[in-house]
């Protein structure tokens, strides 16, 4: 490791951390249960685009895990950030939601996906 990439790794770490104290105050905020989040599995996407174009109509944050680990995380991140709504689409993702037991909506596809955070009304 040279010295400039290990006082580049402290200066991330640092804002990471700087950014979780404050994602964490903001998480039990009313504004933190309405929002919404996707965990799609990556293998379910549409044709080779790298995100699936459909998501681009998604009223909520997205995450396209390609590991069950990637999924995992994003659960895990998703539930300590207090979402009010957090939609589970493929194995990986599902298999996470049922790890971390949190409350999820487990839909078939990323068509579904993004019909669970449309807002009603």
């Amino acid at each position: 490791m040279t010295p400039g990439t290990g006082l580049t790794s402290l200066l991330v770490a640092g804002a990471l951390a700087a950014g979780g104290a404050v994602g964490s105050a903001v998480s039990d905020s009313p504004a933190a249960a309405r929002r919404a989040a996707i965990v799609v599995d990556a293998s379910l996407r549409s044709g080779r685009a790298l995100v699936d174009p459909r998501l681009a109509a998604a009223h909520a944050d997205v995450r396209l895990p390609r590991t069950a680990s990637e999924a995992s995380a994003d659960v895990r991140y998703f539930a300590a950030r207090a979402y009010g709504l957090v939609v589970v689409a493929g194995p990986m993702a599902t298999a996470a939601a049922r790890r971390v037991d949190i409350p999820v909506r487990r839909v078939p596809g990323v068509a579904a996906a993004v019909a669970a955070t449309r807002p009603h009304g």
